[in-house]
């Protein structure tokens, strides 16, 4: 990732990330030569300096009559991230007992087209049972993703020691080694002992969540946080459990 898509990354947006970019460069320079540098217009590199010199990456000088600037060190960014993470280290409890207040009542979640795929394998990479109970078949999870993608979420997967217990589709597998159950893939599969032929969507279970991911026409993932639903659908998974074949 280049600097100034890092940059990017630590809040800083593109004319503010070019302009103190250039100001690197440059040294000491008028907003003129800023100007010249990054092709901005006068009054927007003077709205950029203005937000840099708050966030105190950009120092404001005169010189025989010439308002000049230089950029900080850039050590600043870290001062400046150690203050947030400060200030986020003392508010979270407050907020955390705020979100914990509303735990009794269920919470929905719901993604369409490529971000639905994203959305539940970020919960999945982060289930604190360290843990998931899935159903479904292996070929319609390939809809919202290429072969490539799945296997470098099954390697992260594996690396932070998720395990997963699959009910599959015995017909609708695929003979691709990161998909065979094993200790290799943190993976244990049953499979139903009658064949589904028609396109099924995929249930996980993790966490008192319950998540539902269909890469067919409707093309969506929906999770919903409810212990009620989770027991009750958890029960029904274990029963399936029993009866499938391994």
């Amino acid at each position: 990732m280049s600097c100034l898509e890092q940059l990017t990354r630590l809040g800083l947006n593109g004319r503010q990330t070019n302009v103190y970019i250039a100001l690197l460069q440059l040294g000491t320079a008028s907003a003129i030569e800023i100007a010249k540098a990054t092709r901005y217009k006068h009054p927007t590199v003077y709205d950029v300096l203005d937000v840099l010199k708050e966030r105190r990456l950009v120092a404001e000088s005169f010189s025989g009559g010439r308002k000049l600037f230089t950029a900080e060190d850039p050590e600043n960014l870290l001062e400046e991230e150690n203050r947030r993470r400060q200030a986020l280290d003392a508010v979270l409890p407050d907020l955390k007992a705020l979100y914990d207040q509303q735990a009794h009542r269920p919470r929905v979640r719901f993604y369409q087209g490529e971000e639905a795929y994203r959305a539940i394998n970020r919960q999945l990479l982060n289930v604190k049972s360290g843990e998931y109970f899935y159903f479904g078949s292996v070929q319609e999870m390939f809809q919202f993703c290429t072969p490539r993608d799945h296997e470098e979420y099954v390697k992260e997967r594996v690396r932070r020691g998720i395990r997963s217990y699959a009910i599959r589709v015995r017909s609708r597998e695929v003979d691709w080694d990161y998909m065979r159950p094993g200790e290799q893939n943190l993976r244990q599969v049953r499979y139903l002992p009658r064949n589904i032929f028609e396109d099924v969507a995929s249930l996980y279970l993790f966490d008192d969540t319950v998540a539902v991911m269909s890469a067919l026409k409707e093309n969506y993932s929906m999770s919903i946080e409810s212990r009620e639903l989770f027991t009750l659908l958890k029960t029904i998974w274990n029963c399936m459990w029993e009866t499938a074949e391994e």
